[in-house]
Order: C-alpha cells, then structure tokens, then sequence
C-alpha cells in the first residue's frame, strides 16, 4: 500500500461573491456616475438658459429689430412674390413693398400724432373729473356744505389748466427725447434688414438645406422648413387682418358714439390685439378716460368702452378661433407668462411680440420629429 497522503477537496473558491460583490460595486458606480452626469447635464441646461436671458437682455437693440425684420418678412414675403411674378427683380420688389410699408406707417402716424398728442395733454384733467363724477354720486350721502366746497376746491384746480399743461409737455417732451434716439435706431436696423431679407428670398434657406449630405434628410427637413413657414405665414397674416377689422370696426363704434378721433381708438385697439388678455384691458381704460373728458352722463361715459370690450370679446371667442382654427390655439397660463416675461425682457415691443414669438415656437416644435409628447400637451 502506498502511503501518499489522502486526497484533499480544494477549499471552496469566493470568486463569485467577490465577482457579485464587484458587479455590485461597478454597478453602484455606474448609477453615481449616471446620475452626477444627469445632474451636472440639468445643470449645464441651467446655465445656458440664463445665459442666453442675460444676452437677450442686454443685446435688446440688437435682437429686438431682427425679431421685427424676421416677423415682417414673413408676412410681407407673399406681396414681394406677387410682384416677381409681374416680371419685376427680386431687388426692386423688396423696395417697393417696403417702401410702401414705410409711407403707409410714416401716414398713419402723422395723422393721429395730433390727437393723440392733445388727449395726452389732457390726461391730468381726468383725475379731477373722476373725483367731481365721484363727488356727485355721493352728494345724496352727503351734507350740502361738504359737497360744495368739494366741488369747489376742484374747480379752483381746473382753472389753473395752463400751468399742469406745461408740467405734462414738459415731461412728455423729456420721455420722447430720451426714447428718439432707440426708436430711430431700432426702426433704422430693421427697415435696412428687412429689405435684404426680402430681396435675399428663400435662396439663404435652400443653400442651408443643400448643406445637409444624406438625401433624405435633406427632402425632411426641406419639407418641414416650408410647412413652418407656410403655418407662420398664414398665422400672422390672418391675425394681422383680424386686428386691422377690429381696428376698423372700434372706429366706427367711436364714430357711432360720438367719440373724437375715432380712427386713434381703432389704431390703439389693432395694435393692442396683439397683447392679449391685458390690451383689451388697456383699450377699455384708455377709452373710457377719454369718454369721461369728453362726456357728462354716465351712459354716454360707459357705452365707448363697453363697446370696444364687448366688439375684443367678440374678435376673441368666435372669429379668431374660427379663422385660424384650434391647431394654434396656446395655453392662456403659457401666454400670460410669455408676454410677463418679454415685457420685462423688451418692454412694449416685447410685450406684443410675446405672442407671436410663442406661436412660431408651438408651430416649430409641433412640426419637430423629436419633441416630448408631454412639451406638445403643455402647449395645448
């Protein structure tokens, strides 16, 4: 017999806990990293979104006319194809049109410059009407005394019209002098642009989609580049003459109703159309101050803003929806807060481009292969 040591089991081997153990590390691991990435990514998007608040803010006389000039290129640009196909150059026929946009503004305005200019002189008397109107509802709860020296003392305050006229010229004066030199810049570069863009035509958008090698995609994103500007331009086409009728129609119930400059009320209610919810607002007031100058009863006083509301309601609920239809309607949340958010931006201009500007936004992105279902719905 041989006396070699009996056979011994090999001890049991810890490899695969240590390999679980491992995995369970690396996996531990790949989670922390996955989700320091998804942190550092959320971040980096933070980051760049004040960035470009902060660049919009600041580069307002910059951006803002190129807004103005893309917006009116895209409504003017049927009228200069109009002209092409007459056999006129793509050069002459972006003058014209603009041109023509120049002479039709620069009219308008010296036409209701004056008035506007005389109800502007006349907005401090409107607080000592208002209190006068206030003093006569209360006369019934009041001792006869009180009442009269009220009226008096108010009396004595419009009588002295000609020094609050020169306070309110004077103030006038000093706000358009310091706001001359940015509006003529702002109108300079757009005017300039927006008539290289016109004359330009698609051939800048077509040499971008001739950019793109595989030809699939190139015939992809050629089609979508016309439908977005096909839904834009049809947008704010139909929206332009939608507030150029209300424009029209508040005249003629001013005129109906006896207010003066009726055509400075429709003006002021077409381009307050494109503030929604808040420009209706401003017409009303603006329109029942100038009723409480100019009228003494009550219901003469109400029946102009009440008309101009009523005629925005109208504009608003039926023909708006009906004309361009329920694809590019917009959450009323979403555009409250667009138009907050521009008008802090850019002021006025900015508060009237919000909707615009978020419509064109709904229409890309809707338009768009790979936008969240849950970013469409929020639209909605």
């Amino acid at each position: 017999m041989s006396d070699s040591p009996p056979a011994t089991r090999p001890a049991p081997s810890n490899t695969s806990s240590e390999a679980t153990a491992d995995q369970g590390v690396e996996g531990g691991s790949a989670l922390a990293f996955l989700q320091a990435s998804s942190v550092t990514r959320m971040a980096a998007i933070g980051l760049l979104i004040l960035a470009l608040i902060y660049t919009a803010y600041f580069a307002k006389p910059i951006l803002l006319p190129i807004f103005l000039a893309l917006l009116l290129t895209i409504l003017l640009m049927p009228a200069v194809r109009l002209l092409t196909r007459l056999r006129l150059p793509q050069t002459l026929s972006a003058f014209l049109v603009v041109a023509m946009l120049g002479t039709g503004l620069a009219a308008g305005t010296v036409q209701l410059a004056g008035p506007a200019a005389e109800h502007l002189d006349l907005g401090p008397n409107v607080l000592y009407k208002i209190e006068r109107k206030l003093a006569e509802l209360k006369l019934p709860l009041r001792k006869a005394q009180e009442t009269t020296e009220k009226i008096a003392e108010i009396a004595k305050l419009e009588n002295n019209e000609g020094q609050r006229i020169v306070v309110v010229e004077g103030s006038l004066t000093e706000t358009l002098a310091s706001q001359a030199q940015s509006i003529l810049t702002t109108l300079a570069i757009t005017t300039v642009l927006l008539f290289f863009l016109l004359a330009a035509g698609p051939g800048t958008a077509n040499r971008i989609v001739e950019a793109v090698s595989q030809a699939d995609q190139r015939r992809r994103l050629k089609r979508m580049l016309l439908e977005v500007q096909w839904k834009i331009s049809v947008y704010l086409r139909t929206f332009t003459l939608i507030s150029l009728a209300l424009g029209v129609a508040t005249a003629a119930a001013m005129w109906a109703l006896d207010m003066p400059s009726p055509w400075l009320w429709g003006a002021l209610a077409a381009v307050l159309n494109f503030l929604p919810y808040i420009g209706p607002a401003i017409t009303a007031v603006i329109i029942a101050s100038a009723a409480l100058l100019n009228f003494d009863s009550w219901t003469q006083i109400l029946m102009p803003p009440l008309a101009a509301y009523a005629l925005t309601v109208l504009e608003g609920q039926f023909i708006t929806p009906l004309l361009l239809g329920r694809q590019l309607t917009l959450n009323p949340i979403l555009v409250f807060l667009a138009v907050i958010f521009w008008g802090w931006l850019w002021g006025l201009p900015g508060a009237l481009l919000a909707v615009p500007i978020l419509t064109i936004g709904k229409i890309v992105l809707s338009n768009m292969p790979g936008t969240p279902p849950a970013l469409r719905a929020a639209m909605e």
